[in-house]
């Protein structure tokens, strides 16, 4: 599966934050007022997508929610397509910047307790999840959007994995950038499955991390190996997934 590179289009859309209505330039800088602006436009997306998702979404419906004239929209984002993708990774950013832990970063432990918050997140917004899902998996959708839904899930275990071939600890026939790409395909085929009511909210979270932590422990060696071998031993009584420890969001 080929991406564009990681946040292009929200670059672009930045560049856009400094041309007015009348497509003319500013002074370099976005004013609180255009910033606003384009806050209150893609959580009018992001609403569309969670009440009636991607097929749902109309230049001119965003248009009247957010109180701006249509060719607001376009001169910011171009097309719908970079509006959607600027939407989703608009709700990562504002959702990671909101998440406490009590984990080391990079290690089987944050990747246990950040998994388990994000999942309980999920069961809240399943509507939304759903939505990202279908998305996700439709064969026509826009590349960039494609790109930003990978985004959310790659941006949380890629350090830990980065970190793990620094450290040689991957097997050798290990390729970081697959595996990376691998446990985003795991973790979205389970999410998937749950927002379609095939498993129940605890089957998921179990599911969920036990499946990403079996990927990893055939993917690595030494120490990295055997400290997540010893997570699966005693996954189901681990007060991350229990929900006696963890941090939030």
């Amino acid at each position: 599966m080929q991406f564009p590179e990681p946040s292009s289009f929200m670059s672009q859309a930045k560049t856009a934050d400094s041309v007015n209505d009348t497509g003319k330039a500013r002074s370099g800088y976005a004013s609180p007022l255009i910033k606003a602006r384009r806050h209150r436009i893609l959580t009018e997306t992001r609403k569309i997508i969670s009440e009636q998702g991607i097929a749902g979404i109309a230049m001119e419906d965003v248009a009247n929610r957010a109180g701006v004239a249509k060719r607001t929209i376009y001169n910011a984002f171009q097309s719908k397509e970079r509006l959607i993708a600027a939407a989703i990774q608009q709700y990562f950013n504002e959702y990671a910047t909101r998440l406490t832990f009590e984990t080391e970063e990079a290690t089987v432990d944050r990747i246990i307790e950040r998994l388990a918050i994000v999942a309980r997140r999920n069961l809240k917004i399943r509507n939304y999840t759903r939505a990202l899902m279908n998305i996700y998996y439709t064969h026509e959708v826009d590349p960039e959007i494609q790109r930003a839904i990978y985004d959310i899930a790659a941006a949380s275990h890629e350090p830990w994995i980065r970190q793990l071939q620094k450290k040689r600890q991957l097997q050798p026939w290990v390729n970081a950038d697959e595996l990376i790409r691998s446990v985003v395909a795991y973790r979205y085929s389970i999410a998937f499955a749950w927002a379609e009511g095939q498993m129940s909210n605890e089957e998921f979270i179990l599911a969920l991390i036990r499946g990403v932590l079996t990927f990893m422990s055939g993917s690595t060696r030494g120490q990295a190996r055997k400290e997540i071998d010893e997570r699966l031993a005693t996954l189901e009584e681990n007060p991350f997934i229990t929900g006696e420890k963890g941090g939030t969001a």
